[in-house]
């Protein structure tokens, strides 16, 4: 799976726009954001471990609802998808 990254999100991952994991769920994914970039977990989960609002995925194009990125672990994937991680930008 290929994890796109944007905006202020880039510089927790070592401006590294894109990066790749081999693994079975959405949940694996997230797990492994967290292990790889430890300065991006405070950032992307919340005090339960979860994706925190601020953030919008996308997988292959399509919005993850909310429910869906809370039991990430059911979100199967496959190797040639493609998550996009977007943050909401606040002020003026």
């Amino acid at each position: 799976m290929k994890v796109v990254f944007s905006g202020t999100l880039l510089r927790f991952v070592n401006y590294m726009k894109e990066v790749e994991f081999d693994v079975a769920n959405l949940g694996e994914c997230i797990d492994q954001l967290g292990t790889r970039f430890s300065s991006l977990k405070p950032v992307l989960l919340n005090a339960d471990g979860h994706v925190r609002s601020t953030h919008q995925l996308f997988l292959n194009g399509e919005q993850v609802d909310s429910a869906t990125i809370k039991n990430a672990a059911g979100c199967g994937i496959n190797g040639g998808d493609t998550l996009l991680i977007l943050t909401a930008i606040a002020g003026g």
